[in-house]
């Protein structure tokens, strides 16, 4: 592996170091069947593959290259700043759906522990005989509520993420006009 790599970097310096930057290329094979890549026309008797006519470009053309790069490469910026701002909308929509989800489901649960309440607490006997199951009810609760609130949380910094990113895009937007 080693001797394939040093053969393609003296190659390359080859390439680099001959004429071979300007003008005519030439590839051909001989009699024996070997591919020969140069900048000086082949034997009569080989077979001409290809000529390859290099022509340099002129500092209008190269700049105008230039900015044509540079126009690429700011669209693709453009358009990675609108892709966040549309994933972050869309992540924004879906914390906001579960956020009323478990505001929801806390909502259940609480109602649930006060009906177990309600069915085993109206005498102190039976809050004694069934105080485990009324906890266990008003701990669910309570589990779905901090659910709740964390939902909220991410709901709230989904926002956040979604007004900088559509901030993003409307700074682009005023840059472009």
């Amino acid at each position: 592996m080693k001797l394939f790599n040093i053969a393609i970097c003296m190659l390359l310096f080859g390439f680099l170091n001959s004429g071979l930057t300007a003008g005519q290329v030439y590839t051909w094979t001989d009699e024996n069947g070997n591919l020969h890549v140069t900048d000086t026309p082949p034997p009569p008797k080989s077979k001409i593959k290809d000529t390859l006519e290099y022509q340099e470009k002129t500092a209008a053309e190269i700049q105008e290259l230039e900015r044509r790069q540079e126009a690429r490469k700011k669209e693709r910026y453009e358009e990675s700043i609108r892709q966040q701002a549309e994933k972050a909308t869309k992540q924004a929509a879906k914390a906001d759906e579960d956020a009323q989800q478990a505001a929801q489901s806390a909502e259940e649960e609480y109602e649930n522990a006060m009906r177990t309440y309600e069915k085993y607490g109206k005498t102190q006997d039976k809050r004694k005989k069934f105080k485990k199951r009324i906890r266990r009810a008003f701990d669910q609760a309570e589990s779905a509520q901090d659910r709740a609130s964390k939902a909220a949380n991410d709901a709230r910094q989904a926002q956040a993420e979604k007004r900088s990113a559509l901030e993003n895009v409307k700074t682009l937007e005023e840059q472009n006009q």
